[in-house]
């Protein structure tokens, strides 16, 4: 007797791809690395947003070009918390696009990779909070902090952003707060 398999279905599951803002009281810190390889260097980017997802504070730093991305990634994250740490945060969502930097974060053991050290000191920074937790989010969630970490190849020393934050930032953020409500 010859059965016929029924058709089998798959269910894709649709993951929003856009900035969620924290609870209130708590500030979200997105962080990104990118590389400039012509001039061996990379950039680091945060920015800083309320519960509201008004941008608060923003930093674009350019350092020496690391010898891997998960390198510069670990980094961009120790740069997001000392930047924190600066503004006198106390309850902070740390968020970024490198799913292998969540993970070394969030792990119960030592990293024990070539950049562990980052990795340590980066969960010991963030003892100091109040609150701290990490979270991952998909490259387009981070688009602002890439934006950031971007415009570094042209810096030779970090730039803050307090009140008055970059305009091509101030029109990403804008443009990513319309998409949210409309993806909403």
């Amino acid at each position: 007797m010859l059965m016929l398999e029924e058709p089998r279905t798959q269910l894709t599951v649709h993951h929003p791809t856009h900035w969620l803002p924290p609870l209130p009281s708590v500030y979200m810190v997105n962080f990104d690395g990118a590389t400039c390889p012509d001039i061996a260097a990379a950039g680091l980017g945060v920015v800083v947003r309320d519960s509201e997802g008004l941008v608060i504070a923003a930093l674009s730093e350019r350092i020496h070009l690391p010898p891997t991305m998960a390198a510069l990634e670990a980094l961009a994250c120790r740069r997001s918390i000392v930047f924190a740490i600066e503004l006198g945060l106390q309850d902070v969502v740390f968020e970024g696009d490198s799913e292998v930097i969540f993970k070394l974060l969030t792990a119960e053991q030592p990293c024990m990779s070539a950049f562990g050290h980052i990795i340590e000191e980066s969960r010991s920074l963030a003892t100091t909070f109040r609150s701290a937790t990490f979270t991952h989010t998909k490259r387009q969630g981070n688009n602002v902090a890439d934006k950031l970490a971007k415009l570094a190849k042209n810096l030779y020393e970090p730039q803050v952003w307090l009140e008055d934050i970059h305009r091509n930032v101030t029109e990403l953020v804008t443009a990513w707060s319309l998409y949210r409500k409309t993806a909403a």
